[in-house]
Order: C-alpha cells, then sequence, then structure tokens
C-alpha cells in the first residue's frame, strides 16, 4: 500500500483543523493507524501529510512510538526535496497505529492550538512555495530530521515546532509562516549545538571521575 496524492490535487479549500476535527469526530473504533491520519489530510500534499506527522511529535508518546512518525517525516522531507510532485509512503509505516484514546486525547490537545495559529495563515510570499523553495524547504527539513531523531532527552522539542511551522506554511501556502519556520530552524541548530556541547562536556568531565 502507498499513499499517494499530487501537490495539483490538493483542492480542499477546508482549514486543517475543519479537516483534524472531522477525523476525531470519526476515529475507527479500535486503533487509529498512521493511513487513517493521512487518508485525513490527503486532499493537502506534501504540506498536510507532514503536519500530520509533525504534529504528534509535540506532545509525549509511548516509548518506542517516536519512529512512527520520525521515519515517515524523513521520507517526506526527501521526497519534497528532490522535487517529487507525489507523496510515496511504504505499508510498513503506514500500519503503525495508537489507541483510539491515545489518538483522541492528541487530537483534543492539538486542535485548539491550531486554531489559533491559523487565525494569522494566509497565502503570501508564494514564491516560497514555488518548485525551487519546496526544495529548500525540504533539505531544511531533512536537516531537522536529522536533530529530531538525536536520542537525546529535550532535543526533539525545538525541531518539532520548527517542522509544524514549516508543515503549517506548506499546508496554507503561507510564505510568511515558512520564515517563521526558518527562523525557528536556525535558532533550533543553536540551540541543539548548545546542548550537545554540553553532553559532550559532561561526558569528558564524568569519565575521569571514573577512572575512564
Amino acid at each position: 500500500m502507498t499513499a499517494v496524492i499530487g501537490a495539483e490535487t490538493a483542492c480542499d479549500t477546508r482549514r486543517i483543523t475543519d479537516l483534524l476535527t472531522e477525523f476525531r469526530n470519526n476515529l475507527p473504533a479500535d486503533r487509529v493507524s498512521l493511513a487513517d491520519l493521512v487518508d485525513a489530510l490527503r486532499h493537502r500534499a506534501f504540506g498536510g501529510f507532514m503536519l500530520a506527522m509533525a504534529l504528534p511529535t509535540l506532545l509525549p508518546l509511548p516509548i518506542g512510538m517516536a519512529i512512527v512518525f520520525d521515519l515517515p517525516l524523513v521520507l517526506l522531507s526527501v521526497q519534497l526535496m528532490i522535487g517529487r510532485q507525489s507523496v510515496w509512503l511504504p505499508r510498513g509505516l503506514l500500519r503503525g497505529s495508537v489507541k483510539r484514546d491515545q489518538a483522541a486525547r492528541m487530537l483534543d490537545r492539538l486542535i485548539p492550538r491550531m486554531r489559533r495559529l491559523e487565525d494569522v495563515l494566509r497565502p503570501r510570499m508564494l514564491w516560497l512555495t514555488s518548485p525551487l523553495g519546496e526544495r529548500l524547504i525540504g533539505a531544511l527539513c531533512v536537516a531537522l530530521c536529522v536533530v529530531l531523531m538525536t536520542p537525546i532527552p529535550l532535543l526533539g522539542w525545538f525541531p518539532a515546532i520548527a517542522l509544524c511551522v514549516i508543515s503549517l506554511g506548506l499546508a496554507e501556502r503561507d510564505g510568511m509562516m515558512l520564515m517563521a519556520g526558518f527562523g525557528l530552524s536556525v535558532a533550533t541548530v543553536f540551540v541543539s549545538a548548545a546542548i550537545l556541547a554540553g553532553v559532550v562536556q559532561a561526558g569528558e568531565a564524568l569519565f575521569p571521575a571514573l577512572g575512564l
């Protein structure tokens, strides 16, 4: 099974929160799969797909669950970077799922926050969503995904926020939001470097103390 949607078919004019609210009100009875979430945002092309993967990374997830969203984000970012016009995800990733009540709690937390953001979203600075602009954004998202997957506590928050902002900008064709995402990405690089430097220094101080 693959999820394929061309950017040219992104014709649904409803807001992201409208789509997510409809999805929340019609969750499957038992478990909610990644395929279900992707299907709910299928008409928003790359932006919608990436947002579907990025939003859960902002919330505490069960141990081992983050990889269900991190790997699709990497794949989507690479496809955006190389200029692919349709989204592809392998069947194994689309099968990833959480319990219905977990999905409901995630959506109940996210939808009100997103509604506040949508008040300022609108199509503008469209040159940033041109084919070249999207390739550059894809390259930036790949770098953010690398930081997101770094196994250091708290480090994943910063790229997750940047990826959500960028995904919203892509989904709503809002260049201003994309610029904000770029700014957050630069801040992420500096914060991540500072955290990593702190970890390295802590390790260097710890090893001598242990006689290593």
